[in-house]
């Protein structure tokens, strides 16, 4: 399971879902900055390796493209 927090309320799970997509969707739809995402899995939590973090921030830009928030921030 992928959890968003904000990193200085680690604790509190803002977001979760059980796949990098989803959890790409709900960062997406999110306008904080610096929000971390980790996984969560048997009672125990991980920062994501780095082949997690490269296709969530992939299909994070993706779905922001696809809502039309990328060609605002382009304009």
């Amino acid at each position: 399971m992928y959890v968003i927090s904000d990193p200085t309320q680690p604790h509190v799970a803002l977001g979760v879902a059980g796949t990098l997509e989803g959890i790409a969707d709900a960062l997406a739809a999110r306008s904080e900055p610096d929000l971390d995402v980790y996984v969560s899995q048997d009672g125990h939590s991980r920062a994501l390796d780095a082949a997690e973090q490269v296709e969530l921030d992939e299909r994070v830009q993706a779905a922001r493209s696809s809502s039309g928030e990328g060609e605002r921030s382009q304009s």
